[in-house]
């Protein structure tokens, strides 16, 4: 199992958009104002996809988002746990932003994954089936709810929005280019491949996030001993670090914390990590591994096709939504694809970035305050 920073840092690796809750919220927010139906839609090989269409409310919806999963086992609900005894779906509070822009949405289940009554994650997952959940299987899946929803004769004036997050920024594009679509909306965005983003979340990148944003005062991209016996934010006992002295984290001894002071202290794991991927021990990885994986889903990634290499050969609008405080995937892999728009001179992509935001856009803020952050106000938006 993660132990000491080993956990502090699976915490983080989560690679669906609702990672954690505030422990004040005491009510569920309101339900939304649109109707829903369930559906289930056969994939390219006959695999059922089971999905949940959200409409808005005595309207002919203007646009329509199909959501586009992130890595691990999802459901069309999403169910997690609000307070001790209260849960909330996840997707009925995301379409409310989306059916209140006069647009429908959609969310569908992973493959071999159905809703469940058991915390964390509300779903029960057939093995078998699960195998088959691999990124090549996931573009087409994507491709085949979209051309079923587009036979919809509600839908059929809809532009078509493909919204991936976190992996499913690397699925969506795909899709895009067997299936017309009007445009893309990427959320957590990875430019490269998953091996790499797994490389900076298990050598200190992820970590050093989290550390810099509540420890590093001065902004120089490390935390001091001062810095950290500081605690500015009083976060420390929330990170389980209360018992963690500085000498503990800085293993080279240079007196500040840095990327090579967490890839030294996460070396067990990650080595013993990538031997389970090698050796195809999916044991290990539901023993181990903080997110449900497999390791055909990792081998499978080895061989995808990352966004670097083929995004700019898209001509439809592409927005990309990144918090700059996200400890799943580096920052920097939205400026890199920014940066190589520009240089092709292609204009049909927009950057959002968001200081002081993680990896959810800072979803539980909504849940605490009831108020969607700038983040979320953007992306629904952006079918207007």
């Amino acid at each position: 199992m993660f132990s000491g920073i080993g956990l502090l840092l699976a915490s983080l690796l989560a690679l669906s958009p609702l990672t954690s809750l505030p422990q004040a919220v005491q009510a569920a927010p309101p339900v939304p104002a649109c109707t829903s139906e369930r559906m289930t839609i056969p994939s390219f090989d006959g695999y059922p996809l089971a999905g949940k269409l959200y409409l808005p409310r005595g309207q002919n919806p203007q646009a329509l988002v199909v959501y586009v999963n992130g890595s691990g086992p999802n459901t069309y609900e999403n169910t997690r746990a609000l307070t001790e005894d209260t849960t909330f779906s996840y997707f009925d509070l995301v379409a409310q932003g989306f059916t209140g822009q006069n647009a429908a949405f959609f969310s569908y289940s992973t493959r071999g994954v159905a809703p469940g009554s058991e915390p964390p994650y509300y779903c029960t997952i057939d093995p078998d089936a699960y195998q088959t959940y691999l990124p090549g299987n996931s573009v087409r899946d994507v491709a085949a709810i979209v051309t079923a929803l587009r036979q919809d004769p509600r839908l059929s004036q809809a532009r078509v929005y493909l919204l991936g997050w976190s992996e499913g920024t690397m699925i969506a594009p795909k899709a895009a280019q067997i299936v017309p679509v009007d445009g893309l909306l990427l959320a957590g965005y990875v430019n490269g491949t998953m091996r790499e983003t797994l490389d900076w979340q298990q050598n200190g990148g992820s970590s050093m996030v989290t550390y810099c944003l509540y420890f590093d005062t001065d902004g120089d991209g490390a935390v001091s001993r001062a810095e950290y016996e500081a605690d500015p934010y009083g976060v420390r006992g929330a990170l389980g670090l209360d018992q963690t002295a500085f000498p503990d984290l800085d293993v080279d001894g240079d007196g500040k914390l840095t990327a090579a002071d967490f890839s030294r202290l996460l070396a067990p794991t990650r080595q013993a990590l990538y031997a389970a991927i090698a050796r195809g021990d999916d044991a290990w990885l539901a023993q181990n591994y903080p997110v449900r994986l497999t390791t055909a889903w990792f081998r499978a990634h080895d061989a995808f096709p990352p966004n670097r290499d083929m995004l700019a050969t898209l001509d439809i609008p592409i927005t990309i939504f990144q918090g700059e405080a996200d400890a799943n995937v580096p920052v920097q892999d939205t400026r890199e694809i920014q940066a190589q728009f520009a240089a092709c001179g292609k204009t049909n992509l927009t950057v959002h970035t968001y200081p002081a935001t993680d990896h959810d856009l800072n979803f539980s803020v909504y849940l605490s305050t009831g108020e969607w952050p700038q983040g979320w106000q953007d992306l629904f938006a952006a079918v207007r």
